[in-house]
């Protein structure tokens, strides 16, 4: 079990290193959210489920390109709910700068990533 959010976030972003992986969580994320936001619109609790179930399906679809991750995943998302939403967040909007990943050829191949926590 992660101690700290650092190390949960970490193993978070190892577990959707996969491009197609983590496409596929992103598009989850939308789902889910417009039908939080359609289900409050229209005032119908059935639209929030049925948008939250078919998120849900669509990220766990996701992590058949990356074997070995999804039993990990669920584990850790549902023990710590707030940093889960934390670290997809920062999965989504968070831009390399670069201190964060050196690119290959680059000049320095030392650099580390950043913890911007």
């Amino acid at each position: 079990m992660s101690e700290s959010f650092s190390a949960f976030r970490e193993q978070y972003l190892r577990r959707h290193e996969n491009p197609v992986n983590s496409a596929l969580h992103t598009v989850a994320d939308v789902v889910a959210v417009g039908g939080l936001v359609a289900g409050v619109v229209t005032r119908r609790i059935r639209v929030v489920v049925i948008g939250d179930i078919v998120g849900f399906a669509i990220g766990t679809v996701g992590h058949l390109f990356q074997p070995g991750t999804l039993r990990d995943d669920l584990v850790a998302d549902f023990r710590h709910p707030i940093w889960y939403v934390r670290a997809e967040g920062q999965r989504i909007f968070a831009r390399p700068t670069p201190s964060v990943a050196p690119r290959a050829g680059s000049a320095n191949t030392e650099q580390k990533w950043s913890d911007h926590s």
